[in-house]
């Protein structure tokens, strides 16, 4: 029988690093694997190679299930700052920048959102302050995320995003070449 070959390893090993960081169950299952191919006799360099890691990090994973076993695999909870704007407001302002501001009852005639706008409506509706270049970075993250989920995937790029939202009434004709 003949051996078979993948010619483009570049492609599998950025989905594989991709996919690798997408949850934790995911983290922890590459790093299971990983430490099973060290099991195996592959040394860390090798494996880290393969799977386009550093080798320190291969080594410390390997510390780690030496001293804590299965346990050592997984993420360390995180700390730092905690977030202003929690999952479930996440979720239900995705629905709302669907709608235009003038239909949430801010401003007459306001069809487009900016970060004014939106620091206002937390402000008023979540009891959430926020600066208006964090309204407007949220903003631009609320309006990617409407895109991806509508999509089914990532846009490719800003004007993807733009042209989306143009679609559903967000943007200005106007303002079609970038992003609140």
């Amino acid at each position: 029988m003949r051996k078979l070959e993948v010619t483009d390893t570049t492609v599998l090993k950025s989905a594989l690093r991709g996919e690798a960081r997408s949850t934790p169950e995911f983290r922890y299952l590459h790093r299971l694997h990983c430490m099973q191919l060290v099991a195996q006799g592959c040394s860390c360099y090798q494996v880290a190679k393969w799977f386009g890691e550093h080798p320190s990090t291969m080594e410390r994973w390997v510390s780690c299930f030496c001293e804590y076993g299965l346990v050592g695999l997984w993420d360390e909870q995180k700390t730092g700052r905690p977030r202003k704007v929690r999952d479930d407001q996440m979720s239900q302002l995705q629905g709302d920048i669907l709608r235009t501001p003038s239909e949430l009852g801010l401003g007459y005639g306001r069809y487009v959102w900016s970060g004014k706008l939106l620091k206002t409506y937390l402000a008023r509706h979540y009891v959430i302050e926020l600066s208006v270049r964090q309204c407007q970075r949220l903003l631009k993250q609320l309006l990617l995320n409407v895109v991806s989920h509508d999509t089914g995937g990532v846009p490719r790029s800003k004007k993807d995003a733009a042209h989306f939202c143009r679609q559903q009434g967000q943007l200005h004709p106007a303002t079609s070449d970038h992003l609140p």
